[in-house]
């Protein structure tokens, strides 16, 4: 992601800290960590289709992130507004790297959701298997 020009951000301004009312996106390895930390019961199977908006992709991408609690919030958000996962070293990819001053319209292959999203791309078999 640095190559993209996306660092690593601890910024928890109100702008930042509201970009939490969409969970943000993780890796198949940040989703991993948090399996094996124990936060399986808060992550939910989870379609992305914002790449066919922003002209990345043509189609959804299955993949698994944060749930969005009742109230409107992710689920790692605490009362104070800020990630429980934070100092816990286990802040998905998009937590990390996202900050207000990331640029809204930049070329699709460099959209940061994108260059989450597409590491996807190998397990979409996974998701249609059926149990």
């Amino acid at each position: 992601m640095e190559d993209y020009g996306y660092k690593v951000t601890e910024c928890s301004c109100d702008k930042c800290k509201n970009q939490c009312r969409t969970p943000c996106l993780g890796t198949p390895e940040d989703i991993d960590r948090l399996i094996r930390a124990g936060y399986g019961d808060r992550l939910a199977p989870t379609l992305w289709g914002a790449g066919i908006l922003i002209g990345c992709t043509n189609k959804i991408i299955k993949l698994i992130a944060p749930k969005q609690e009742d109230n409107g919030w992710c689920a790692f958000r605490t009362s104070d507004g800020l990630c429980e996962l934070h100092d816990k070293g286990l802040k998905p990819t998009e937590g990390k790297l996202t900050h207000h001053s990331n640029p809204l319209k930049v070329s699709p292959n460099r959209n940061l959701t994108w260059l989450i999203a597409k590491e996807w791309l190998p397990y979409q078999e996974m998701f249609n298997q059926k149990k």
